[in-house]
Order: structure tokens, then sequence, then C-alpha cells
């Protein structure tokens, strides 16, 4: 038998196998990880509402499924998280906000419903930062979350305590959200692998209001590409139109990719450029073509059409509340302010110009299979600070690190985050390969053989 105090180092797929030939059980495993999660949740603050009565009865039945031989799916039994942003019949969604500190689920959203349904074991839900618009974890219900790999720096947002679940050994896998890059920059600064869903490719059904329009889609976390495979095998199912996937191709077939790190004016920490340097070297030695080009958007006005959709969503969320101004921190509060004073025709221009852009995008690909940046131009950075103060050198911005991701969204596009070569003091470091609508199984098999070629560090060392 696999003794059960290690079994929390297992990915998914491990678990499933050791489930399958009799060496383990979920009973086990879930034991190991709430274990796991006693020895390292205090110092990381990762978990912030636990169901392990819940999580208890589901393993027990998981594990009569298997000893029946009978598992709903490689993934019952496997233990995962799920960011608190999201709906979990019977928990408390908060979405780091005290304006819903007592709100509990009725239902789940649906792609916790599609992987409960399969035997997938909810431990519980992971910190968000405030309506999960930051780009570090912290908030007035939970308090702030660690980076497992030096509990003195931050995980990034708004996925930071997904990310530090996976990488701390709590669960293999994290459900969570991306609006702007929230899976794949903490994924890159925790070293996990962090996939973001095409616009319409997971359906979400129940959950909290929209903020940003169509620009936050469901995202998963895990530590091996293989794990993001089975997860999106349950959550999204095959594609139909009117949507249609990319063109089948096989992962290891010689990809072109378009390749930029430099945007004028904005700074890229000096380590980040190096491990993106190596990827490049790396992708062509796997034979794929990698010819640099220059950035395809202007981050000035990413970032504004990004401020007024969030904006406007924050205004309208918050209004239901008459005394949201003292309920919310002040990073909100001036959001909802600024979204209160816009016209009905500021928004309308706003998502226009996002349709335009996401039109001008789609003609990146032409000659190009995929495209490939840094995933965040800084490394991680002191954990109560909402951003680095400074990178290579030069004074930072708010969105400064953020610079790669958010395009991506407003072009609907999908992306994944892979661990790269990390910084000279061992911090992760990711890199950020992007495909058109429907192409997640192309980049997750990127990732895979990234992977295999020459495999990252699975678990901080905490």
């Amino acid at each position: 038998m696999n003794p059960a105090g290690v079994l929390w180092r297992l990915s998914a797929a491990e678990l499933a196998a050791a489930y399958a030939a009799g060496t383990a059980d979920p009973v086990a495993a879930l034991e190991s990880c709430l274990g796991r999660l006693d020895a390292v949740n205090g110092a990381l603050n990762a978990v912030v509402t636990l169901d392990a009565d819940g999580a208890r009865a589901a393993a027990a039945q998981s594990r009569a499924r298997w000893q029946r031989g009978a598992p709903l799916s490689g993934l019952d039994g496997v233990p995962i998280t799920v960011k608190d942003n999201l709906f979990v019949r019977g928990l408390r969604a908060t979405w780091g906000s005290r304006l819903y500190s007592d709100h509990v689920a009725e239902e789940d959203d649906l792609p916790v419903a599609r992987l409960r349904a399969v035997g997938a074991i909810i431990i519980g839900k992971t910190n968000t930062p405030e309506l999960s618009l930051a780009g570090f974890t912290t908030n007035d219900v939970f308090g702030s979350t660690a980076n497992p790999w030096d509990t003195r720096l931050s995980p990034g947002g708004s996925s930071g305590g997904a990310v530090a679940a996976v990488a701390g050994g709590i669960a293999p896998i994290a459900i969570a959200t991306d609006a702007g890059g929230s899976t794949r920059r903490p994924a890159s600064h925790a070293g996990c692998v962090g996939l973001k869903a095409s616009v319409g490719r997971i359906a979400r059904g129940a959950g909290f209001p929209a903020l940003t329009s169509d620009l936050q889609t469901i995202g998963v976390i895990a530590r091996t590409a293989g794990d993001v495979q089975a997860v999106m095998a349950i959550i999204a199912p095959a594609i139909a139109p009117p949507i249609a996937p990319a063109p089948p191709q096989d992962a290891a077939a010689p990809q072109v990719i378009g390749a930029f790190c430099d945007l004028p004016g904005w700074p890229l920490d000096g380590e980040v450029r190096r491990s993106y340097q190596q990827a490049i070297r790396r992708l062509e030695s796997l034979g794929h073509r990698v010819r640099e080009i220059p950035a395809p958007y202007d981050p000035d006005e990413v970032n504004r059409l990004f401020g007024t959709l969030a904006a406007a969503g924050v205004a309208r969320t918050v209004r239901r509340f008459p005394d949201w101004r003292g309920r919310v921190t002040a990073p909100i509060a001036a959001m909802a302010e600024t979204g209160l004073g816009l016209a009905a025709t500021d928004y309308l221009d706003a998502l226009d110009a996002v349709h335009a852009m996401r039109r001008s995008l789609m003609g990146v690909f032409e000659g190009l299979d995929l495209l490939l940046t840094p995933t965040a131009a800084a490394l991680p950075w002191p954990r109560e600070d909402a951003f680095p103060a400074t990178i290579d050198g030069q004074a930072a911005s708010p969105r400064a690190s953020a610079v790669f991701t958010t395009f991506v969204n407003l072009a609907g596009f999908a992306a994944i985050s892979v661990p790269a070569a990390p910084s000279a003091s061992g911090l992760p470091i990711g890199i950020q390969l992007i495909g058109g609508a429907g192409s997640e199984e192309r980049l997750i098999g990127l990732a895979d053989a990234l992977d295999r070629q020459s495999p990252w560090e699975k678990l901080a060392p905490l």
C-alpha cells in the first residue's frame, strides 16, 4: 500500500492509477491531503472554507465504487479545491468581500456540478481578493495568502489561494477563474500549470454576476498538463457549432510560434527575460519554429478597456447593497464610484472597442499556430503589497506585471502558463502559450511535451 502520508504528493493521474491497482484508495488519499492542509494551511491561508465532513462522505462513496471496479471517471476520488468566487452547493461563497461574507450557495456552478458528478472530492474553497479584482490575494474576510515557495511573498491573484493549495500539496487540482490573467499569473508565481479557456468553451451556469462582460472564463490549475486535460474533458465537452474548435493537430507536430517579450514603456524583469529566452530554445529543440514578432496590442488601451468594464461591473454589483460604502475596501469603493459615474454610452463604447480589438487580434495567427510570451513581467513580490514596487529597477504601475495576460481575455483566446526555468534564487517563472478559440488541447499537449523534455518541480519545498 502507498503510505497515506505521501499520497498528497501524487498527481490526479497517479492517484487514479493507485486506486486502480489497489495500492491506495480515495479515503486514504483524502486523509493525506487533509493532513497536509493541517500542516501548511496556517502558513499559506490557501483554503478558507473547509468541508472535511462532506469530503469524507464523498471519499467513502468513491472508495466503494473503486472496490466494485466501477469508478465514475479517472477523477473519481481525486481531491480538488474551488475558488471562492464560484458556487459549491452548501458552502459559503464570499467572493472575498464583506458584502457576501455570509452568503451560502444553494447550487453548484456548472463546472463544479460536472466534476462532482464524476466523483471528484471537493475539499473546500480557496482564497481570492475582493470581487476577484486584484493581482494579489488578500481581503477583509480571510486575510492574505502566501506563496508556498516563500511565504513572505505573494502568489499573485486573483487565484492566489488556488495555486497555493496546488503547489502546497493540499490538492492536485484547483478550479478557478481568469478575467485578466487571474489563473495564469498566479500559476507562474507558484510553479503550476494554469489554463485559461477561450470564451464560450466552458459553460458556467449559476454564480455571481459577471463583472467584465465575457472576459472572465473558468480556469484550471494543476501540477501537470495531463491533470489539466483530465479536468477539461469533464467540464468542457466536445465543441459543437456555432463555436468551432481549432483544426485538430498533433501537439508534437512542428508549430510556428510568434514570440514577443518587449512592450515599449513597460519593464520586464531580467530573470524573467532569461527564462523566456531559454524556453524559446527548448521549444526549438522540440522541433518548433519560433520567430520574434511585435506585440499585437497596446497595453494602455487594453488596460483602459478592462478598467471601464470592471468599474461598470463593480458599480452594478455593489449598488444592490444600500450600505456598500462601509463594507468594501478603498480600491473597490473607488472603482465603484468610477463605474457609477459612467454613462450607458461609455459602457457600450467600451464594448464596441473590445469587439473591434477582438476582430483585429484574430489576424495575429496569420502564418502562426501559437503565440509565446512571459506570463508575468515580474517575480513574486512581498505578500502584503498589491503589486511590485519596481520591475527591472524601474518604478512599476499597478498593471505592470500583468501586461502579457489581459489582452488574451479581450481577444477571447485560450492560453496556458507553463513553468519555465526558475530564478537564480529558485522562485518559479512561467511562460505563456496562447492559441485561438478552441485551441486548449493543443496548448495542453505542448505544455505536456515541455514537461516531459525538462520536468519542472511539482511541489514547493514547504
